[in-house]
């Protein structure tokens, strides 16, 4: 599986870990900052060009705004795999662990 670090440490809010997070995944234009636009590219991927498996580690996530939302993120990752084994019968091996 690729590993991929990311360093939010500079990060002020969610909406540049974002950033930060979409340029990790090779988001595609047009890519949004929400939880739930990065689900579907992560997990279902619709808008960009990493492919699993890969895990995306975050350091740095001092800011508690930053670490809320990362840790959110990675719930539903997890949340939406689950799914995704569910309803279709296969995985999209992708992790997001902060630490």
């Amino acid at each position: 599986m690729k590993t991929i670090e990311i360093d939010v440490a500079a990060c002020r809010n969610p909406k540049e870990f974002g950033r930060v997070l979409q340029e990790a995944i090779q988001a595609l234009p047009g890519h949004g900052s929400s939880i739930e636009s990065f689900v579907d590219s992560m997990v279902f991927g619709t808008m960009s060009e990493l492919s699993p498996p890969y895990m995306i580690t975050v350091t740095g996530a001092e800011n508690p705004e930053v670490r809320a939302f990362a840790e959110r993120l990675s719930n539903a990752i997890g949340q939406a795999r689950l799914e995704r084994r569910t309803r279709r019968g296969d995985d999209s091996e992708v992790v997001l662990k902060v630490v």
